[in-house]
């Protein structure tokens, strides 16, 4: 991956590695924060920031009179990579029985990629780091690093009113994109299609990838689907007062100063075919990296938690 701030996709646009660059675009093509999330590449396990604490405020004063001298604060806070992978297993038999090698190892590999995609779109929104994973959005909002509007004491429907509310606490400015599921996209939709009077600042279009896109405010809507298990990730099993069955949506802003990813190795994603092997009949193969999650910014996302029906 080259130094600097860039998308896993442009990180493989130049690679001469036909494989890394397949397993790449099969798991961006599955995982929308992956998209657009800007990853920075980095040496070691962990990355270093200092986030802003307090600020200075200046004050008025008389002739002749001085000024009090006065200290900012910030915070240094560390993060960390995961180590995410899997081995590709293909037996002997379907290697040699399908034809063509190449293309079958290749539709392992893809398996494979998008397996990696929902495993990284689960633990974006709800790893811990405390089982061998990052720290995802949910965690690093309850820390602080984060906002977070909820509609109602006990939840409620979406509402234009409330996508407006949520979305001014991202005070560093507008959002590059909204992570949604199907479900409240749906709602989100029906909000723009039954307004009687008025903008409801709904669209649809197509986006760098050809898939059509909603957007709200002109900002792109991403779905999150399912994890590796089928299980739908934004799903209606979240608690807000009495309520049991709510979901959330996330506005974020990306970039160095903001949300971004941090790539362990710099930057570096292992993808290899060993071949056959000696210990059974079958050839082996490996996908690793170390991705992380950063928010530098308290502001720069907002969860939308207490959605229900």
């Amino acid at each position: 991956m080259p130094n600097g701030n860039v998308t896993l996709l442009e990180s493989v646009k130049d690679s001469s590695d036909k494989l890394r660059r397949g397993v790449v675009e099969t798991i961006i093509q599955e995982s929308s924060p992956l998209q657009r999330l800007p990853q920075v590449p980095i040496m070691g396990n962990a990355y270093k920031i200092d986030v802003e604490g307090d600020i200075i405020e200046p004050d008025f004063r008389d002739v002749n009179e001085g000024y009090t001298a006065k200290w900012a604060s910030d915070r240094e806070t560390y993060w960390g990579v995961a180590i995410l992978g899997v081995e590709v297993k293909v037996d002997n038999f379907i290697v040699n029985t399908r034809g063509d090698k190449r293309s079958t190892k290749a539709r392992m590999f893809a398996k494979a990629a998008k397996g990696a995609a929902h495993k990284y779109n689960k633990w974006f929104f709800d790893g811990t780091g405390t089982a061998k994973d990052f720290k995802g959005l949910n965690a690093l909002i309850e820390d602080g690093h984060g906002q977070q509007f909820t509609t109602g004491v006990n939840g409620g429907a979406i509402t234009l009113e409330g996508l407006d509310e949520a979305h001014d606490l991202l005070r560093t400015g507008e959002a590059d994109q909204i992570l949604s599921s199907r479900r409240v996209r749906r709602a989100i939709t029906n909000l723009g299609r039954n307004l009687a009077n008025g903008y409801s600042m709904i669209d649809v279009g197509d986006n760098e990838f050809g898939k059509q896109v909603l957007r709200w405010n002109g900002i792109e809507i991403g779905i999150v689907g399912d994890d590796p298990s089928g299980n739908l990730i934004l799903d209606n099993d979240e608690t807000v007062g009495t309520s049991t069955a709510c979901s959330s949506l996330y506005f974020l802003r990306y970039g160095e100063d903001h949300v971004h990813g941090i790539m362990g190795a710099n930057g570096h994603m292992d993808v290899r075919d060993f071949g056959e092997t000696e210990a059974a009949p079958e050839h082996l193969g490996r996908m690793e990296f170390y991705p992380g999650l950063v928010v530098a910014d308290q502001y720069a996302v907002v969860r939308y938690a207490g959605i229900t029906d």
